[in-house]
């Protein structure tokens, strides 16, 4: 009959062979992918390889590290968080402190005044708030060498040296 075979493609066959009934809203297991009947739909039905751990509606903070870990049905808080510090806790990040030169407060950001060159938090930040002395740089010829004073000196006194242009 005509009829019978185009109801075969609109529904689909349970997965379980036993069953193999055709149904028009079938189920699809998030675990295997598989598609089933309403009698086979559940995990623990047809037996899944692959089953989802449902999510409970509880979680738990690992206090070294501050994730926020689900901790799935049927299972203890304190089990998750070992489980969690076995496979390898990520330490918290610290954000690196920055002491201000001129007060004791300590900033999250480094702030550099270009003049002094020292670190600043966010109200001494101007050079007129914190009572800004320039440092003072060497006079040039105390950072170069001897060697290379000698060849200055060499090089002031020579003669121009004339191109043919």
């Amino acid at each position: 009959m005509q009829v019978d075979r185009d109801l075969d493609k609109v529904g689909v066959h349970c997965a379980i062979k036993d069953c193999n009934l055709l149904d028009f809203l079938p189920f699809i297991c998030q675990g295997c992918q598989g598609q089933f009947c309403l009698e086979h739909k559940e995990e623990k039905e047809h037996k899944c390889p692959t089953p989802i751990v449902k999510i409970g509606g509880t979680t738990v903070t690992c206090d070294k590290c501050e994730s926020i870990l689900p901790v799935p049905v049927n299972c203890f808080e304190k089990d998750i968080l070992s489980m969690h510090l076995r496979k390898g806790c990520p330490k918290k990040t610290t954000v690196n402190q920055h002491k201000c030169s001129f007060c004791p407060k300590m900033e999250s950001i480094k702030i550099v005044c270009p003049n002094c060159k020292n670190n600043f938090c966010i109200k001494h930040r101007f050079e007129r708030d914190h009572k800004c002395k320039p440092r003072v740089n060497p006079p040039l010829q105390q950072t170069i060498s001897p060697h290379l004073q000698n060849l200055l000196s060499q090089l002031r006194n020579s003669k121009p040296v004339k191109t043919n242009s």
